[in-house]
């Protein structure tokens, strides 16, 4: 009888544990389901902010590819292009970039050069891109100085080449850069920040019929 308690105990446990484990990893299961299928009409390409997001989850849908990069800048995102976006033929490609670059002192020319060399070859190829505008940090106005020189070359450059884009630093900044309910540490975002980033999304999508 105790042999029996003991067996069901380690039973139910086992089944928890699966549970959460499933729960937890979902997001890359599916992502690996994704890449496998080479059919994901999305492909969120950027650095660790893009990589954090859960958008399988956020959005509700399995065609969602993140391409997301921890650590990068514009230049390797050139270089990352073709196998990580083009190859994967998808409708539409977020593309959230540029706060690296300018933490390790890369020209803004150079930032701005690079940027449009993306943008323009996701057109070329037929894909629709979108532009995250470059976020804030918290409370460090040098940086923020050089994320406004780029953004305003990222929303003439979008507008002269009819390209959406979105500015999350309008819902999760102020003055100072990003807010603390929104942080969790000086650049990287929390789960409220990410939720209002995927009705963002959303809304894009939405608009046009993806």
């Amino acid at each position: 009888m105790r042999r029996k308690y003991i067996l069901a105990i380690s039973l139910l446990f086992n089944i928890f544990f699966i549970g959460v484990c499933a729960y937890i990893f979902r997001d890359k299961w599916i992502q690996q389901m994704v890449a496998l299928k080479e059919d994901s009409k999305i492909v969120m390409f950027g650095n660790s902010l893009t990589a954090k997001g859960k958008w399988v989850e956020l959005l509700g849908r399995t065609d969602v590819l993140n391409s997301g990069f921890p650590g990068l800048c514009t230049y390797h995102f050139l270089g990352l292009l073709q196998n990580n976006v083009l190859d994967k033929h998808p409708e539409i490609c977020f593309v959230e970039a540029g706060i690296n670059d300018i933490t390790v002192g890369v020209s803004a020319e150079k930032i701005q050069e690079n940027y449009a060399a993306i943008l323009n070859t996701i057109q070329r190829n037929n894909i629709r891109p979108v532009v995250t505008l470059t976020l804030y940090e918290r409370n460090d106005p040098v940086s923020k100085a050089e994320v406004v020189i780029l953004n305003r070359f990222l929303i003439s450059y979008c507008q002269k080449n009819k390209i959406d884009y979105i500015d999350m630093n309008h819902f999760l900044s102020d003055s100072t850069g990003l807010k603390a309910e929104y942080a969790v540490d000086k650049t990287h975002l929390n789960e409220a920040a990410y939720k209002i980033w995927s009705e963002e999304i959303e809304k894009v999508l939405k608009q046009k019929g993806i």
